[in-house]
């Protein structure tokens, strides 16, 4: 097939700098590549990476945008490719994109792509259904996802199916102590039983939460340590007026804070290695985070919040511990503090968690499966 993906106009494909959706884009479609597809992936520009590239043995083409806003983008990402032809277009989680691209391929099967409900929440019912009565598919990346979407448009609901995003097992996967000691010595957190939090320093990712659940946990003999990886933004630098807040309270109430800033998703299994406990406080509806599967791929017992699609990759007491009450610091607390104290619980977990993903969340598995959803609609 000859496949075009058209990304949203935040960041670039490959996710040099991060964005779930960009790695999302980067494992699945050139996975494709290798199953024989064409590809054709248009996403932001950036000054690391040529306006065109070709990859993957000349089956993916690279067609990078320069703007300002989401319609100068779409409108030069349709110029780039008005002459083409495709068997299948897909638009990711820019559902306001999809009318300039059927206006400008009539015919061709067309998927729209939501990693969150984020965007057609925004949109008015009536547009809303409109946008999807011009595709032919939706996939969403979780149940939770889906379930939403079809209680909210009806008329549209055989249109949607659910594509669990994946993880690479071979890049994340548990290192024997000699490695974690070394790298805990080379990022300055030996000595500590390090909790971690990867995502986005942004209120809605809860941050402020785990600090204030940290503050609550007894005395052990080990001190405890926070490590944040990430910024506000991926590539920023960690200084936004949230974080000034963040900082002000982990010092208000004695919390250890290391921050590692930004770290490129080629080197972020890297940090999942220093943590004893991984801790995902999410305040909002996410789709299946992809850091508590990496998480569990690394082999640390995860503690997150029973939100969105959760719950999907996280079964309760068997491959971690979900929080119902996520805006509660001493719900967190009690999580944190059973698998803290508790060896074999936090042992189970980690055993579990590796297995669930490595058997149900592969990027190998979502390719496939989105590759059957486009035979499925160009007949």
């Amino acid at each position: 097939m000859r496949i075009l993906v058209i990304a949203p106009e935040q960041l670039p494909v490959p996710a040099i700098i991060g964005g779930s959706v960009e790695t999302c884009i980067d494992q699945v479609f050139r996975r494709l590549a290798k199953r024989g597809h064409r590809v054709t992936v248009i996403s932001r520009a950036h000054s690391r990476l040529p306006q065109t590239e070709i990859t993957s043995g000349g089956r993916i083409r690279h067609i990078r945008i320069s703007a300002n806003n989401k319609e100068s983008y779409i409108r030069r990402a349709v110029r780039a490719i008005h002459a083409q032809i495709y068997d299948v277009i897909q638009v990711e989680n820019r559902p306001t994109f999809i009318q300039s691209v059927r206006k400008q391929f009539p015919k061709t099967p067309l998927v729209l792509s939501l990693h969150s409900l984020t965007f057609m929440s925004r949109l008015s019912r009536n547009r809303g259904n409109h946008i999807l009565r011009l595709v032919n598919s939706t996939m969403t990346v979780s149940r939770s996802i889906t379930s939403t979407m079809k209680r909210r448009h009806p008329a549209y609901k055989h249109k949607f199916f659910t594509n669990h995003q994946g993880v690479d097992t071979r890049q994340f996967h548990p290192h024997n102590s000699f490695v974690r000691a070394r790298l805990r010595r080379e990022w300055s957190v030996s000595g500590t039983t390090n909790i971690l939090f990867v995502g986005r320093t942004v209120p809605m990712k809860g941050l402020h939460t785990l600090i204030k659940a940290i503050a609550r946990l007894p005395k052990a003999r080990k001190p405890l340590r926070l490590i944040v990886a990430g910024a506000s933004w991926p590539g920023r630098k960690n200084n936004s007026s949230y974080l000034r807040r963040v900082i002000l309270l982990a010092k208000r109430l004695h919390v250890r804070l290391t921050f590692t800033g930004y770290i490129p998703p080629a080197r972020i299994q890297r940090v999942y290695q220093l943590a004893d406990i991984f801790v995902c406080p999410t305040q909002y509806r996410e789709g299946v985070p992809l850091v508590n599967s990496e998480a569990m791929a690394s082999g640390i017992p995860v503690v997150a919040s029973r939100r969105g699609g959760i719950p999907e990759a996280i079964q309760h007491e068997f491959n971690g511990l979900l929080v119902s009450d996520c805006n509660n610091p001493a719900a967190f607390a009690h999580a944190i503090n059973r698998i803290l104290g508790n060896r074999t619980l936090a042992r189970r977990l980690t055993i579990n968690g590796r297995k669930r993903v490595v058997k149900n969340f592969s990027w190998n598995a979502t390719a496939k499966r989105l590759e059957k959803r486009y035979r499925s609609i160009q007949r």
